[in-house]
Order: structure tokens, then C-alpha cells, then sequence
């Protein structure tokens, strides 16, 4: 019987419904689930379903908010980073998104739109201290005024965004929270918290919770993964080993020498590369097998990379590789690659299999 590279990513639906649980019980207020990228590269179409537990979904651009339209036609749809010219104001309008604003000329298109009736849900996006997107702080008022004579402004929410949720007494974030305070007065409903808010007891009863990386299971804080509150990865990201050698000490593996072998030891060959979404990195992690964390050694390569295989008794072809997931934590991976989880599950390319774990 041949092997098959086996290149694939397990998206559990069972652990996403568990995660947004997680979230619901830590924060007492709406929940955002942000799905943008391709719901953080897990696949919009294949959670959408189960994330209208959410109160709201949340995309960055247009084209997104779209096609998150066709698999939920009465959501709430935000679309955080608003639109751009009168063409997304129409589009936005017709298929009834949420628009953040965040600059004056994003206000000018509403200001100056020919609809007259309350037909547009605004979240107005305030700098805090980010200094990424939002009004400036000495601006909002003026703009909350404009906005609440806007006739074809429904509803009106303040939003803003933290800088180092991660860093709950770090001196940004509490001059942030002193400001945050100030908005609450205004006797709107807020937004401000991320998943690293939330996580970190930073937000607000009652604000809408914008949740994005924790609800798959992952954490965006450094010093914390998200097994640590209960959160279950949603993908495991896998291969299979197509090749096993026995390399001599001295001699080295993979592409330009950068590994040598300190002694006679079984090498194996992982379906998974940089084109596959594992990244190229002077760095090196480990991948998980038999539950045993074998090193990645060389040069990754294109569709491959090389595993020393030491740690396996009588390794086989075949035989199951978990790249991240279950018994390795992407924040582990991203860790030892110094990258961040986002880019490491936001880059799985289309070569990668999909299979989704339905809990029904």
C-alpha cells in the first residue's frame, strides 16, 4: 500500500462552540466574532454556522462582508475598517452592514449622502492611543455631534481599539482605559476590547467584545497559551511522513548544509512546506509524533521539511505528523519560528486539505 502526503487542517467545530462558551462566560456583555482573512485562514464558510451564536460578526473589507452575506442574511455584519467611496456606502446600505468610521472623509460620505432616512448602523472609532485608525482624540466630540444630525445614521455606538491588551498594567493601557472611561459617559453602547482584553479582565460589562484569534483557540497573549482559560484549538494542521533515511554523522540534511548530523540518526521527510503555509524561517520548531516532539532540522524547503526522527521507535512511511493543534499549540510554533499565530494559520495555503469535524 503507497502512502499519501496527507497534507491537512481539521477544523473542529465542537471546540469552536466551546470557545465561544469560554468567551460568553468571561465577559458579560455582546460578543463580535471577527472573521476576517478567511476567519483567520479556519475557512469563513466552514464557521460562519456555528459562530452565529456570536451577537454580531465582524470583517475588515467589503468584499468580505459580502461574502459573509450570502451564508447569513440577518446577521449583524461590521465591517471594521468602513468604506472607502460612495460605490461600498451604496453596497454597504443595500446588503445592511455596520460601518465603522474612522476618518473625516468616511464622514463626509455619510454626511453628504442623498439618503435621508435612519438607514445606517455607525460605530465611530476614536484613537485612544493605538495611533492606527480612529478620530483623534481632540476630534470625536465634533464628529459624535455631526453624526447625531446625520438623518440617514440609525444608531450610533463609540469604538476603540487596544494597543497592548496584552499588557494590562502597562502605562498605554491605563492611560487608555482612563480615556475609555470618558467615552462610556456618553451614554452610547462601546466597543474597546479585544481577545486580549478579554482574557486579561480589561473589558467592560455591557461593551461589545470584538473576538477574534481566542475564538479558534488560540492566544495572543506572549506569556500565556490558550489552554490556559479552557480555550480548544479549532485547527490541527497535519502532514505525513513520505520518506525515512538513516543520515551518517558528519554528513547534513536539506538544502545550502545547515544542519549537520552530530551522529548516525534517522531523518524523515514531512508533505509539508513553505508552500503549503509552514513557514521559511532561519529558526526551527518541532512537529509532534506518536506524541513524541520531533525537531525540525535544515532548511525547509518548498513542499518538505526534515524531521529528525530519533525520539520514534521503528518509525514508518505513512505515519501521522501534527504540524500544530491538539498536543503542539500554534502559539508554541509561532514562538519558536518568532512569528505571531495569526500568520502562521492566516497563511495555509490552498495545496492544504480541509476537513471539517461536525459535532453533528
Amino acid at each position: 500500500m503507497y502512502p499519501e502526503r496527507g497534507t491537512r487542517a481539521d477544523i473542529c467545530l465542537a471546540h469552536l462552540q466551546h470557545n465561544i462558551e469560554v468567551f460568553k462566560k468571561r465577559h458579560q456583555g455582546p460578543l463580535i466574532g471577527v472573521v476576517k482573512a478567511d476567519a483567520y485562514g479556519h475557512g469563513l464558510a466552514r464557521v460562519t454556522d456555528t459562530l452565529k451564536a456570536c451577537d454580531a460578526l465582524a470583517v475588515a473589507t467589503i468584499e468580505e462582508a459580502i461574502q459573509l452575506r450570502t451564508y447569513i442574511p440577518d446577521k449583524r455584519i461590521v465591517l471594521l475598517e468602513g468604506v472607502f467611496n460612495q460605490t461600498e456606502l451604496e453596497l454597504a446600505i443595500e446588503q445592511n452592514f455596520d460601518l465603522v468610521i474612522h476618518q473625516f472623509y468616511q464622514l463626509d460620505l455619510l454626511m453628504n449622502a442623498t439618503v435621508s432616512q435612519p438607514t445606517v448602523a455607525v460605530w465611530l472609532k476614536v484613537d485612544t492611543g493605538m495611533h492606527r485608525l480612529g478620530f483623534d482624540w481632540d476630534d470625536y466630540r465634533q464628529v459624535l455631534s455631526q453624526l447625531q444630525q446625520a438623518k440617514m445614521v440609525s444608531e450610533i455606538r463609540l469604538m476603540a481599539h487596544f494597543a497592548q491588551s496584552d499588557q494590562p498594567e502597562n502605562q498605554q493601557t491605563r492611560q487608555q482605559m482612563a480615556r475609555h472611561q470618558i467615552l462610556q459617559n456618553h451614554g452610547v453602547e462601546v466597543s474597546f476590547s479585544n481577545t486580549g482584553a478579554v482574557l486579561n479582565g480589561l473589558s467592560t460589562a455591557g461593551e461589545w467584545a470584538r473576538v477574534g484569534l481566542g475564538l479558534y483557540g488560540i492566544s495572543p497573549l506572549s506569556d500565556q497559551f490558550a489552554a490556559d482559560f479552557n480555550l480548544k484549538p479549532v485547527m490541527q494542521l497535519s502532514a505525513k511522513l513520505i520518506a525515512i533515511k538513516t543520515v551518517k554523522q558528519g554528513e547534513a540534511v536539506g538544502y545550502s548544509a545547515q544542519f549537520t548530523c552530530p551522529r548516525d540518526m534517522p531523518v524523515g521527510i514531512v508533505g509539508m512546506g513553505y508552500a503549503d503555509g509552514y513557514p521559511w524561517s532561519p529558526d526551527h520548531s518541532h512537529v509532534v509524533i506518536r506524541g513524541q516532539r520531533a525537531a525540525v532540522v535544515g532548511r525547509v524547503s518548498m513542499d518538505m521539511l526534515a524531521v529528525d526522527l530519533s525520539v520514534v521507535s521503528q518509525p514508518q512511511i505513512g505515519e501521522p505528523v501534527e504540524i500544530w493543534g491538539g498536543r503542539q499549540p500554534v502559539e508554541q510554533v509561532a514562538a519558536d519560528l518568532h512569528t505571531i499565530p495569526y500568520a502562521l494559520v492566516c497563511g495555509i495555503t490552498g495545496r492544504v486539505k480541509f476537513h471539517v469535524i461536525d459535532p453533528n
